[in-house]
This record gives C-alpha cells, sequence and structure tokens, in this order.
C-alpha cells in the first residue's frame, strides 16, 4: 500500500534554481514554503465552480508557523506524520490526537512507509530511518546523499525509495540497506533529464509503480530488477494511491489528475476543474477520492469523474500535503462501531479531519 509524503526545507531554493526554465519542469518543494510557494506560483489557483458547501475541516492538530507536515500514514489506530526540521508525530487513536515523536535527525523527512512489521521513513540527504519493535528509530545505510522523496515497501520487506534527479534506491532487508536501481532514462525522452521522483507504490507481488515528473509512470514486475515506461506527458506527478483491486489514481502539477483502472499499465486523465498544484490523494474502493493541495481541497464522489473543490479559507489560504484514513470507535446504544475517518496534514504542522 502506497504512503506518501514530501516537502520543503532549507536547501530548497538550491534545486529550484537548478530547475526553473525546464518547462514542465517544478520542484514540489518550492510550493510548500509559503513565501517560496506564493511567489513561484502567482495568483490564486482556479477552481472548479460549485454551490455553497458547509464546513468541511476540523483541526485536531497545529503546531508554530515554521513546522510543516510532508507525510502521513495511519494504519488503523496507529500513526505517524513526519515534516521540517526532523519533526516526527505520533497517533495511537486513529487519527485523533498527536504526540510529539523523536526521530533522532533534524533533517527533513518527506515519505513513510509501514507494512507489516517494517517501516521506513525518508528524507534530506539520503535519510533513512527504520522503525523497530520498540518504538525505536535507527539509520538505515541508503549510501546516497540524494533527497528522498518517498518511499513504499511491503510484506516481504522489498522497499524502494525515490527522489531527485532520478534516484531509486531499493532495499531487501526493511531498510537496514540500499543499492541504486539504474533506469535509462534517455530511452524515454530526447532531452535525457533525470526527473525528480515524488511517488512509489510497492506491492507484496513484487510489481512497482512509480510517478514522476514529465507525467512518467514506470513500472517494475521483477522487484526493481527492469523498468517500463507506462505513461508520460508534461505535467509532474506528485503523489499516487494504489488500491488492492489494481485501481490507481496520480495527482501533480496545474490540477493533473490521472487514473488508471490495470493497476498502472494504462492512465486516463480526469477533469479536476482546477489548475493548483496538487500534492497528495487518497481514494477508496467505493470511489470516494480526496486530493489536496497548494490552496486546494478537491473531493469525488464518483471515482474522479466528477470534483468539487472546497472554499474554506482554511483551504485557499494554505496548503495540505499528506492525506491518511484512520480509524475511530463510535459507541451507541447497541455498542461500539469501527468509523473510517479521513485526514490531511501540512502548513504550520496542522492536521486536519475532513468531514463527510
Amino acid at each position: 500500500m502506497f504512503k506518501s509524503g514530501i516537502g520543503c526545507n532549507e536547501d530548497t531554493v538550491n534545486i529550484i534554481n537548478q530547475t526553473i526554465g525546464r518547462g514542465a519542469r517544478v520542484l514540489l518543494g518550492a510550493a510548500f514554503g509559503l513565501s517560496l510557494g506564493l511567489g513561484l506560483l502567482g495568483a490564486a489557483p482556479v477552481v472548479a465552480e460549485d454551490a455553497e458547501t458547509p464546513e468541511q475541516l476540523a483541526v485536531v492538530r497545529q503546531g508554530i508557523p515554521h513546522d510543516a507536515l510532508y507525510a502521513m500514514v495511519i494504519d488503523g489506530k496507529n500513526g505517524l506524520a513526519v515534516g521540517a526540521a526532523g519533526k516526527l508525530l505520533e497517533t495511537k487513536d486513529g487519527g485523533a490526537t498527536w504526540t510529539e515523536g523523536d526521530s533522532g535527525t533534524e533533517f527533513g523527512l518527506f515519505g513513510i512507509a509501514i507494512e507489516g512489521e517494517h517501516k521506513i521513513i525518508v528524507g534530506q540527504r539520503g535519510t533513512v530511518l527504520v522503525g523497530g519493535a520498540d518504538g525505536k528509530w535507527t539509520p538505515g545505510q541508503s549510501n546516497s546523499e540524494s533527497r528522498l522523496l518517498n518511499v513504499g515497501v511491503n510484506q516481504a520487506g522489498l522497499a524502494i525509495a525515490v527522489g531527485e534527479f532520478g534516484t531509486i534506491l531499493r532495499s531487501k532487508d526493511g531498510g537496514k540497506t540500499w543499492e541504486q536501481r539504474p533506469v535509462d532514462w534517455a530511452s524515454f525522452r530526447d532531452d535525457g533529464y533525470e526527473p525528480h521522483i515524488y511517488a512509489v507504490d510497492v506491492q507484496d507481488n513484487g510489481r512497482i509503480l512509480i510517478g514522476a515528473e514529465f507525467a512518467y509512470v514506470i513500472t517494475s514486475d521483477d522487484g526493481g530488477e527492469t523498468f517500463q515506461l507506462a505513461h508520460k506527458g508534461e505535467k509532474s506527478i506528485f503523489a499516487m494511491h494504489v488500491l488492492p483491486d489494481g485501481t490507481a489514481y496520480a495527482v501533480g502539477q496545474e490540477g493533473l489528475a490521472m487514473k488508471s483502472t490495470d493497476n498502472g499499465a494504462t492512465w486516463t486523465e480526469l477533469d479536476t476543474g482546477s489548475n493548483a498544484n496538487l500534492f497528495g490523494v487518497w481514494a477508496s474502493s467505493h470511489g470516494e477520492v480526496v486530493a489536496t493541495g497548494m490552496r486546494a481541497l478537491l473531493r469525488s464522489s464518483d471515482g474522479g469523474q466528477h470534483f468539487t473543490a472546497s472554499h474554506e479559507l482554511d483551504v485557499v489560504r494554505n496548503w495540505y500535503v499528506p492525506v491518511a484514513m484512520g480509524e475511530t470507535e463510535v459507541k451507541g446504544d447497541g455498542g461500539a462501531m469501527v468509523q473510517e475517518v479521513i485526514y490531511i496534514a501540512g502548513y504550520q504542522g496542522t492536521i486536519a479531519r475532513v468531514l463527510r
């Protein structure tokens, strides 16, 4: 299952300077710092016109102005959120409350993967943290200085970390040790650019989906030994979510949204009615889709055929990145029942519940 999140920190400006001017190339981190993001993105994004809607968010946690959260995963009642300067938050009640944890680093943390006993966090300058049964985090040996923007892992401990300038790392031991996996990017594009890679999904059968700049989706059916190009375009893909039945969603630059019904082999573009940069996506098997971004929160109840946009001030003035589903117990006369709850996170260390 895909776990997502990426972000911006103190050295983002250097990479922005390297990437501005490459057509569709936009470093996602540039849009996450409000001063950088607003300057680069210009006017507020155009969003789909819809009828006035009731309040859609309930903030459950907010930090200080310099806080930022880039990744969040909730597995049942237990979950993690990470962000700028090594920020680590933990929940034990499905996302309703959060406490400070100790990541052991001050580097920005951008991606989380949790599958069974395997827990991995990745971030700036090749940072890899591996979670133990005792709740402590130990460094993994990434042997890389690249900014790692996301990570995925399966039940067997096969993990793929992805990042800037085409970086793909593979681990076969749950994140303890890593090796570089080369991709012949020149075979996909004449100019030979090595794209920033933002999204990855690692499945139990060894299939891997990767989303990157230029709307690249590359796949592997042999655990990362070889990769094939499944899709390309112009806009960057910033996040993906893959469901167990092979339905997948990808979102990204300037309102980009795509859907696959064959586990990423082919993709169809969706009309979001928005030109906002979209940073996170979550979907259910019932056709519910939630996408977050720069001053944007889009929702669909029909598998992406139609989207509506939130016009709440907390949304249109700020940014959110990761989307995750938690669980909460609701007690009634007939006993307790488990209810699914969607959370989003982002600016100022904010975590908010999406009201349904």
